[in-house]
Order: structure tokens, then C-alpha cells, then sequence
């Protein structure tokens, strides 16, 4: 496996686990919308976080939003009926 592709499954591999922390806290009686608002939330804190530690850009930051919005769109229409 590439370097690039390791590096894909591990942060697949982390992002998993955070889902189903969210899923936990569902079943637990949470409410989806507030515990995906603190997700949302968390992310962006320490994707800020990571881009001060690593000398980034705003626009590596722009990039990361984008990438953002392209993923919760594909979930979202993954997830409809058909």
C-alpha cells in the first residue's frame, strides 16, 4: 500500500471511531442534530488546531472546507431513500 493510501485508511480508520462515539451517545438518548452541531464543532477546533501546529494556509484551510462540503453532501445522499 501507498504511503498516501495509508495514510487514507488511517484517518478512515479514526473517523470511524468518532462515529460510532456519536452513535453511543445516540443510544444513549442524545439528539442527532446537537451531538453532529458538536462534531461539526470539534472539527473545525481542531482542524484550526492542526493547521497553526503545521504552519498551514488558509487556503489548505478553504481546501479542507471544500472537501468538507463535497463529503457531507455525498453522505447526506448516500443515506436517502431510494
Amino acid at each position: 500500500m501507498s504511503e498516501g493510501g495509508a495514510e487514507r485508511s488511517q484517518h478512515l480508520e479514526l473517523a470511524n471511531r468518532f462515529v460510532e462515539i456519536a452513535n453511543d451517545m445516540l443510544q444513549q438518548g442524545g439528539d442527532a442534530e446537537t451531538i453532529g452541531l458538536a462534531m461539526t464543532h470539534a472539527a473545525a477546533n481542531f482542524t484550526a488546531f492542526a493547521a497553526v501546529q503545521m504552519e498551514g494556509s488558509e487556503e489548505e484551510l478553504k481546501n479542507v472546507a471544500g472537501e468538507y462540503e463535497r463529503l457531507l453532501f455525498a453522505y447526506y445522499k448516500n443515506r436517502q431513500p431510494l
